[in-house]
């Protein structure tokens, strides 16, 4: 353990929908969807164009027309695991998946996993242990197909068995290897529909080769001319994803899982990537379910068994189904949950995002919709928002559904958002349209970075999807853990139908309160709620300074501690012998966030392997790393190539414009023993930014004429919106030069005389929102500057006295 340890090694509706997707969404909230033919399931999933970016199923299937959805039941490991199997243990699941609701859900294999077996005849014949299965398999199968479910069974390609090997079952030879063809008429005659075929170390017992060996089982089974449902087991090790399809239904991609937490997310986060290797016939299985066993709590087990079903993965009961407890229960015979995961149009999902402990994931489904698992791999509760655009919506409006709920939530026509709980997943299903009845044709949402201390602008943007344009509405944003709007409405300007707008939200930061992510509540009087998120941050640099001084917005690392000053086991840093007093120290892969707000201009440093790692040694390997430095979304520094013991590779490089500065070390591809990383002497060179500022053409300003207004210290080729804050009235916009400035020549409209706040809205030169104003004085014209005709002085054009030789513009000027 302490070896592991010091290297850092781990183990392992409306009226538009069509016909197709309204039929989807009937089937969906009346019963469990499943397939009728292939070619029903095809005409549902048209048109395929629509969602290019999430990837269609590509995998070449095993053509036995079988497991067109993926294949549900139960299996009797993870619940009595080998000395516990019993007739008896196997009855009872029958009887609860029929009592307790599961049948009707979907449910429907039986397995019996290793350890049935009682050995071969003297015609080489498998039969049953007597004791565990005083009736025999072909009896037990019987019963199954009697309670209307469907029985399935074990076996490996080798001479033994994995409970050989790891449990110490006394009975050999009882596994198919020389008896394939044989074994596969005799699971035939006995009634089995289903065969769990595992792989355990055949290639050290007989000398197999993965491929062919699951292949000769495969040929097997079809001579027997009874469908047989085909899984295969060789843990993930030879990605069979990549080369499985055209020989079994199933097959794992990962090894086993474990009844915790950790071993579940470990498992989600490695499906990442298999999407186009999985469809109908042929599906990627991340092991059974461990839903209701250890540990694990409720918001764990509806993570487990929702992105299971989001990964259209296998759903295998491993538990006792009589004992389940209600809640438990709820959640694996959940119909809507269920029905993703056996959507007929077999699209696995696909990780849109992992930020912050925030995963987005999302899958196409038959009918032009979609379903999003907005994850919280978090150890506490956060808001999650996507956009439909990230996740490749095709459509201008969705009906969002909360699964879990089974409850139809609101429309959307820019972002899906909800409040996770740690660990939890909320599971979002969007079909196309609006519903009238809903909130959501007029929505708003917005987000923005602000740092401790600071009072800046959050934009949020208000859209209209309803039939006419929406007038006179106000919108309100709550305050939240030290983060304060001062709760006054804000009037939201006239919207068409189908249109949107801004409203800037003054937002303030106390100093003290925490960094990450603040979800400040939004109301509108229109009805219906939104959200603002704002993510805070640390004060920006305004000196020269070194990044180990700074406070990290995130620090992720492989083993131990990202440690600032001193290496990851706390030494002093040191590289080919040369200490440096200043730096990090971390181990790939990891991951250190520091926040520059777009106040630095240069970086200096570098990155190399600690000389503590002594050049690691022959069982773990040698320490070998890759690196890179990027600036918000662009990369700005790359290692050349792998970086190796006793070297290190220097970089200056330009940070102007830069906010979020992120560190990134990976293990060169070959695991990550020994790789310790030092970032060395990392310089920063900042200075503070210049807060924008509003002039005016004049201090004066007369209704009607034309005044200039100058917005400076912008960040250059921004757009500023200039307005009439306390009318108000927007003047127009202009676009910063590159010195960061912004003109608006303007009419000066017809406000009331008096006092006038002129503000400009944009980016300051750090490209955070950020406000300005001046001052201004506005007065009217007067009859002295126009006269007016005698009698005629009180002259306006809505009241009709204007005398008809006088123009109409003139009115006006007859104030």
């Amino acid at each position: 353990m302490r070896n592991t340890m010091r290297t850092g090694k781990r183990s392992g509706v409306d009226s538009r929908l069509s016909a197709a997707a309204r039929l989807v969404r009937r089937r969906r909230r009346n019963g469990p969807l499943r397939p009728i033919s292939l070619l029903v399931a095809a005409a549902i999933a048209l048109p395929l164009g629509v969602m290019a970016p999430l990837a269609a199923p590509t995998a070449q299937a095993l053509d036995n027309g079988l497991a067109l959805t993926p294949p549900m039941g139960w299996n009797s490991w993870n619940q009595v695991h080998c000395n516990d199997l019993s007739e008896a243990a196997v009855k009872s699941a029958v009887e609860a998946i029929v009592d307790r609701g599961l049948k009707s859900v979907g449910y429907e294999y039986v397995v019996v996993d290793d350890c049935w077996q009682g050995g071969r005849d003297d015609h080489g014949e498998l039969f049953a242990d007597p004791v565990r299965f005083p009736s025999g398999i072909e009896a037990l199968a019987t019963y199954v197909h009697d309670a209307g479910l469907k029985f399935g069974i074990y076996s490996s390609p080798g001479s033994e068995t994995c409970a050989n090997y790891w449990d110490g079952y006394p009975v050999t030879g009882i596994a198919s290897f020389g008896h394939e063809a044989q074994d596969a008429q005799t699971f035939a005659d006995w009634g089995v529909d289903y065969l769990k075929y595992d792989w355990c170390r055949a290639d050290v017992t007989n000398g197999l080769e993965r491929p062919a060996a699951f292949a000769k089982m495969r040929d097997a089974l079809a001579a027997t001319g009874r469908p047989i449902v085909y899984g295969i087991s060789e843990y993930g090790e030879t990605k069979p994803w990549t080369w499985a399809g055209p020989v079994a239904n199933l097959w794992r991609t990962t090894g086993d899982i474990g009844p915790r937490w950790s071993s579940v997310l470990s498992i989600i986060n490695s499906q990442a990537g298999l999407s186009s290797y999985a469809g109908p016939g042929a599906w990627n299985d991340p092991d059974m379910l461990q839903t209701g066993n250890g540990s694990m709590t409720l918001a764990e087990n509806r993570s487990h068994f929702g992105m299971w079903a989001m990964l259209a993965a296998p759903l295998f009961l491993g538990t006792d189904v009589s004992a389940l407890s209600a809640d438990v229960l709820a959640v694996v015979g959940n119909r809507e949950i269920v029905d993703i995961d056996q959507d007929p149009l077999g699209a696995q999902a696909e990780r849109i995002s992992d930020v912050g402990g925030a995963q987005v994931w999302a899958r196409r489904l038959a009918g032009d919709e979609l379903a999003v698992a907005l994850l919280n791999t978090a150890d506490q509760a956060q808001t999650i928002t996507t956009s439909l655009s990230a996740v490749h919506a095709s459509g201008d409006a969705y009906v969002v559904r909360d699964a879990w709920a089974q409850k139809d939530l609101y429309n959307a026509t820019r972002s899906v958002s909800a409040r996770v709980g740690a660990h939890d997943t909320v599971i979002l299903r969007l079909a196309p349209g609006t519903d009238p009845a809903l909130p959501g044709l007029v929505t708003a949402s917005g987000a923005g970075t602000l740092s401790q201390g600071r009072t800046g602008v959050v934009p949020v943007v208000v859209s209209n999807s309803g039939a006419v344009p929406l007038e006179g509405a106000t919108l309100t944003v709550g305050g939240v853990d030290g983060v304060d709007t001062g709760g006054a409405p804000y009037p939201i300007p006239s919207v068409p139908a189908g249109g949107e707008a801004t409203v800037d939200v003054s937002v303030s930061v106390s100093t003290s309160v925490a960094l990450g992510e603040k979800t400040l509540p939004l109301k509108l009087s229109t009805g219906g709620d939104g959200s603002v998120s704002v993510t805070v941050v640390p004060p920006a640099p305004s000196t020269n300074t070194h990044v180990s001084d700074l406070t990290f917005v995130r620090a992720e690392t492989g083993w131990g501690q990202v440690r600032k000053d001193v290496s990851v086991e706390q030494r002093p840093l040191t590289v080919n012998g040369t200490v440096t007093q200043k730096g990090i120290g971390s181990h790939a892969k990891s991951a250190v966030q520091v926040w520059l707000g777009a106040q630095c201009s240069r970086l200096v440093g570098a990155l190399g392997i600690d000389d503590e790692t002594s050049g690691g040694d022959t069982t773990w390997g040698t320490p070998s790393i890759g690196g890179e430095i990027s600036g918000d979304d662009r990369t700005l520094w790359r290692a050349d190539g792998v970086i190796g013991y006793r070297q290190r590779q220097d970089f200056r490089l330009d940070v102007r414009g830069v906010e979020m500065l992120t560190l990134v070390v990976d293990d060169a591809g070959n695991g990550n023993a020994y790789d310790h990383a030092d970032w060395l002497d990392m310089q920063l060179e900042c200075a503070p930014v210049p807060p924008p500022v509003v002039t005016s053409s004049a201090p004066v300003l007369r209704v009607r004429e034309s005044a200039t207004v100058t917005a400076a210290h912008l960040r250059p080729g921004s757009t500023a919106t200039f307005e009439l804050h306390s009318a108000p009235r927007v003047l127009g916009t202009a676009v910063a030069d590159e010195e960061g400035v912004a003109r608006l020549t303007f009419t000066v409209p017809a406000v009331d005389a008096g006092t006038h706040e002129l503000i400009a809205i944009g980016q300051d030169a750090a490209g955070s929102a950020a406000r300005a104003s001046v001052t201004v004085t506005v007065e009217r014209r007067t009859s002295a500057s126009f006269p007016c005709p005698r009698g005629h002085g009180a002259a306006h054009p809505g009241r009709g006295l204007g005398p008809r030789w006088l123009p109409p513009a003139a009115w006006l000027r007859c104030c």
